[in-house]
């Protein structure tokens, strides 16, 4: 009854936190994107797994095609509750002052995991370096997730917030992105399971939001 509770607290914590941050959405124009991604997790064992994704973006109110990705890595868990992870990608990008282009990442971080009955909390920090035209970007990522599984339901509401932090940046403390992210993962079967989200993506110069789906399969 208690994990129940603090459940329903932190999810209306999160409500608060995006109706929040939906008022500073009438406050400046900010274009329309979409996200559509297939994830596929296999597990060779209780400590080893592989992680694959694939992801189609749009871009100018759903108008123009943004990138495609397609990345894969494993995860091992060195605690039950810790899993460092390392993943290679490949992307296929589209932008009006370069074209079309190829880029190339990689990114290592771990996740530790906090769960008490239904309810948990997932804080990932994750290094990525990017290649592209020759130029090199480092960036810090910051991840807080909560989610729970609501008892007797295949649903699973969810809130992130993630902070991107740019190493070429003089000023190291300051976030260049920050994402909200909102979201339902609805388990259809042990095998397979949907999410849908909205994400409000802060950055410096632009404002984006972002309507996601999201196809998982563990194997």
């Amino acid at each position: 009854m208690k994990t129940h509770r603090l459940g329903i607290v932190s999810l209306v914590f999160c409500v608060f936190l995006t109706l929040g941050n939906t008022r500073l959405m009438a406050q400046d124009v900010a274009d329309w994107s979409s996200w559509t991604s297939v994830v596929v997790n296999h597990k060779f064992n209780s400590s080893l797994r592989l992680m694959s994704k694939m992801q189609v973006r749009s871009k100018d109110n759903f108008s123009a095609f943004e990138r495609f990705f397609v990345n894969a890595g494993l995860g091992y868990k060195v605690l039950p509750k810790w899993e460092l992870k390392a993943v290679f990608a490949y992307h296929r990008r589209s932008s009006v002052s370069k074209g079309k282009y190829n880029a190339y990442r990689y990114h290592i971080g771990s996740e530790a995991t906090w769960k008490k009955g239904d309810f948990r909390i997932r804080w990932r920090e994750r290094f990525q370096q990017t290649f592209a035209f020759g130029d090199v970007e480092n960036i810090i990522r910051s991840r807080l997730m909560f989610d729970y599984n609501i008892p007797s339901t295949i649903l699973a509401p969810y809130f992130s917030i993630e902070a991107f932090n740019d190493l070429e940046n003089d000023d190291s403390f300051k976030a260049e992105r920050i994402r909200y992210m909102p979201g339902l993962k609805i388990n259809l079967s042990e095998m397979y399971s949907l999410s849908v989200f909205y994400c409000r993506q802060d950055d410096v110069s632009r404002k984006t939001n972002i309507a996601g789906v999201e196809f998982i399969i563990n194997l």
